[in-house]
């Protein structure tokens, strides 16, 4: 699994999140960092709940729910000034990057489970 382009990507992402929120200030720590934090966490667990899965699609689903969220939360924490525009960009881009991964193996999945012969 860390060979995986994507999971590489996505521990880099949860490590940087971890060690930018707690520079949030302590009014923002408690509730927007902590939830970031738990946004990161939650796409990392269903990742590899995606990759240990026979039926990985649920879990892909679930992964790009958390991401969609981890998104959002990022950008509030740009919008109300915790992160630079520098530090702002560096998480889009890897966002970006893991999503089109996820994409990727969200098709891969849909393509094999049309091949599969019915009974």
């Amino acid at each position: 699994m860390a060979d995986s382009p994507v999971f590489a990507r996505c521990d880099e992402l949860v490590v940087w999140v971890l060690r930018s929120t707690v520079r949030y200030p302590r009014h923002y720590r408690a509730a927007l960092g902590k939830a970031t934090q738990e946004a990161a966490l939650s796409l990392q667990r269903q990742l590899v709940a995606a990759a240990r899965r026979r039926d990985k699609r649920s879990a892909l689903q679930a992964a790009d729910e958390a991401l969609h969220e981890l998104r959002l939360l990022l950008r509030q924490g740009r919008t109300l000034g915790l992160l630079t525009p520098p530090q702002h960009e560096h998480s889009a881009r890897l966002v970006d990057e893991i999503g089109r991964l996820i994409g990727g193996w969200r098709r891969q999945q849909a393509r094999a489970a049309q091949e599969q012969p019915t009974d």
